[in-house]
């Protein structure tokens, strides 16, 4: 029985335009004089369309003059701690539904929609190969110690497998064509050919089988088939695509976001460009691997500055436009801006650019952040036990203005060694070090090759050790 953690109440007002109306009827034995909720999924989130009574007998009316777009849709009851059920919104909008709160799946009854009896029996057979999965494993687990009986269990987990594929190719064909057909195509994974081989049968590219998988990855994706983002189903498969497929470096991630969303934008549905778009965007900027700011640029200069994205408002374009501001300055491979004439505490100037080392880490933090009070005194620990050896040197700027402060702290954590350079902006700020480097909060550290390309951002001082022994190993070869 499927329980929500946190249901959404909201629309997305450009799902219901069309003037075409909906009735489903649907009958829930073991509950009387409550409320019910119609919602759908959308990703890994669930928006409610419609509320509507529940009368004495258990039988409920969704209804109503506006169009239900297509997807996976859910039937929650709130009064059972919102545990919920799913039907199909096809082309059908008009159907009855009875079931029972013993087992929603296993007593549903579906009247007046082929599409919908076809999705339950899809459910019910999935949860039948589950549970027969479970016990599977339970066996291959107890049988850990004899390999021969194990070898003979993986034999069985494969006729699962198959006999899942194929229930799932019954389905599609027998309902060609429909929403249900689309969903099913969308699960099914390619099937990798066997590798080429050369004349003495060894296989001429070892990632062959990696290289078509991805390559067809996206062959039954229906690009016109808007109802597939209201299903859990699209989503995860795209965020698995960037998450295990691709090389996971902004190099990698670029073209691969723009290909996708350029083959939604030639589809020609413009609520898949939306999402493809929308989600991309979200996707990188909120990432905290390092570099993937840069496919956030990548996105928001193709598709919002560009003028396409016809959905944003004038307020959000702005605010896209000054994150990439902010952005942009500091990707990786850019130079970084040098700090002019920065105060030392000891009143002497310096600038960025004049630091003398094969590897310059700039530290921004101020003394009342506790993360700072933390992260500073242990880059100074790895500064003295192995940074310095790497010829490293710290440029370690103070973003206050309250000099007593700064002194108190750099003295009491004994942030003095040679190379490393205590800095700050002075009492009347010229350096605009905020803008040029993005910083919004600290500490934040970057990382510098000797001339003064950015080669790490926002990293912990745990990493910056083999952050430059990586660099400098890939810059020997």
């Amino acid at each position: 029985m499927k329980k929500i953690g946190l249901l959404v109440l909201g629309f997305f007002i450009s799902f219901l335009l069309s003037a075409q109306n909906y009735e489903i009827k649907i009958k829930i034995n073991g509950v009387s004089d409550t409320v019910a909720y119609l919602g759908h999924h959308f990703g890994e989130k669930k928006y409610v369309v419609d509320t509507a009574k529940v009368d004495s007998k258990g039988n409920v009316v969704f209804a109503g003059d506006k169009k239900l777009e297509r997807g996976i849709y859910i039937v929650v009851l709130p009064s059972r701690g919102m545990t919920y059920f799913e039907l199909l919104i096809g082309d059908n909008r008009k159907f009855s539904l009875e079931t029972d709160t013993t087992n929603f799946l296993q007593t549903m009854k579906v009247k007046g929609d082929k599409e919908n009896q076809a999705f339950m029996d899809y459910q019910r057979k999935m949860v039948d190969i589950q549970n027969r999965r479970t016990d599977l494993m339970d066996i291959y687990e107890a049988a850990k110690d004899n390999p021969d009986e194990q070898k003979k269990i993986s034999e069985e987990f494969t006729k699962l497998n198959d006999e899942r594929i194929s229930f799932m190719n019954d389905l599609i064909k027998k309902n060609p064509n429909t929403l249900l057909s689309k969903i099913l195509l969308s699960m099914i994974d390619p099937v990798v050919p066997e590798s080429p081989k050369d004349e003495e049968g060894n296989e001429i590219d070892p990632y062959f089988a990696y290289k078509y998988y991805k390559a067809h990855y996206w062959d039954n994706i229906d690009w016109t088939e808007r109802g597939l983002l209201r299903t859990p189903i699209f989503e995860n498969k795209l965020d698995y695509y960037f998450e295990k497929m691709v090389v996971p470096v902004a190099d990698s991630m670029i073209p691969e976001s723009r290909h996708l969303i350029n083959t939604a934008y030639e589809a020609g549905d413009s609520l898949m460009f939306q999402y493809m778009a929308s989600h991309l965007l979200n996707y990188f900027e909120s990432s905290s691997i390092m570099g993937y700011d840069a496919v956030f640029v990548a996105i928001a200069e193709d598709w919002y500055m560009s003028g396409k994205a016809k959905w944003a408002s004038e307020e959000y374009l702005e605010k896209i436009i000054e994150r990439v501001n902010k952005i942009t300055p500091t990707k990786l491979g850019n130079t970084a801006t040098d700090l002019v004439r920065m105060q030392t505490i000891d009143d002497k100037y310096i600038s960025l650019h004049q630091v003398d080392a094969d590897y310059t880490v700039l530290v921004f933090y101020e003394p009342h952040c506790g993360h700072c009070k933390k992260e500073v005194p242990k880059l100074m620990e790895h500064y003295r036990d192995s940074l310095k050896d790497l010829n490293v040197k710290i440029f370690a700027l103070y973003t206050q203005y309250d000099k007593e402060e700064w002194k108190t702290f750099v003295e009491e954590k004994n942030l003095y060694e040679d190379g490393w350079y205590n800095v700050w902006d002075g009492p009347y700020p010229h350096s605009k070090f905020r803008d040029f480097y993005d910083i919004y909060s600290t500490p934040v550290i970057y990382v510098l090759d000797r001339e003064k390309i950015i080669i790490g951002k926002r990293i912990g001082v745990d990493n910056i050790k083999s952050l430059i022994e990586f660099v400098k190993k890939k810059s020997e070869q």
